[in-house]
């Protein structure tokens, strides 16, 4: 049995929301893992993660962050990472971090600023903001423009804003396990982000690091039309845990 709970966690002054996620019968110290959720905050959308890491003993909380705003997202990791600490009977020293798409962004960067987390889990991650930005002026023009705005202005005219989001200015700091998974038909963070991140975090000399490709899937794990490969993310999420992270 799986027991969960909505609640809030304060980040700088601001309460945000989330979900917690505990095994009805728990060890005396227990694995703490963050779920952070992608662009629209739907953590909803990936309890097929949290069920499936819960059923495997880890206390989970899935953080929605405070709202849109991907610049306060690092703090609310942090906030969440304090919240889950305390949460009895999750262990402080075992603490990681799962993303999916602006959530796999938000756990790179926690992982190379917060020595607290032990194993990341990157999920279709854009590694590189102002390259996905650039290939969005290309694909969706209307989108472009509006994340163009949400930025405060381009590539080009706030390059260190655009630094700041990608994960790949993060890597050489980065020495805890890595999984990243992806799909070859991911068209919102294409596979070529997280080969990026694969290859700034060998060269910087992470030797605990690997990319997983899922075949014919996109960006919510779909397979075109032959459903979704939630099952296969979720066992690739928590073997790599198990490994890296025992519950």
């Amino acid at each position: 049995m799986i027991e969960t709970s909505d609640i809030t966690y304060p980040s700088e002054g601001v309460a945000v929301p989330g979900r917690l996620y505990r095994p009805s019968s728990l060890p005396a110290a227990a694995a703490g893992v963050l779920l952070c959720a992608g662009r629209f905050r739907d953590i909803s959308g990936l309890e097929f993660i949290s069920t499936a890491l819960a059923r495997q003993g880890y206390v989970v909380l899935a953080t929605m962050y405070r709202g849109m705003d991907f610049f306060t997202d690092d703090a609310d990791v942090r906030a969440g990472l304090d919240y889950l600490a305390e949460c009895a009977p999750v262990d402080r020293a075992r603490l990681g971090l799962v993303g999916h798409s602006r959530g796999g962004m938000a756990a790179l960067r926690a992982a190379a600023q917060d020595a607290r987390v032990s194993s990341v889990v990157a999920l279709a991650p854009p590694t590189d903001f102002t390259s996905y930005i650039r290939a969005m002026a290309l694909l969706s023009p209307a989108r472009y423009a509006g994340l163009v705005r949400s930025m405060g202005g381009t590539p080009d005219e706030q390059p260190e804003r655009y630094r700041q989001l990608s994960a790949l200015s993060y890597a050489d700091r980065i020495k805890v396990p890595v999984l990243l998974v992806c799909g070859n038909q991911d068209l919102h963070a294409p596979l070529d982000h997280s080969q990026w991140m694969l290859d700034a975090l060998t060269r910087a000399g992470n030797t605990r690091c690997r990319l997983e490709v899922l075949d014919g899937v996109g960006h919510f794990f779909e397979r075109m039309y032959f459903g979704y490969q939630f099952e296969q993310v979720a066992a690739l999420t928590a073997a790599w845990l198990s490994d890296t992270l025992p519950a």
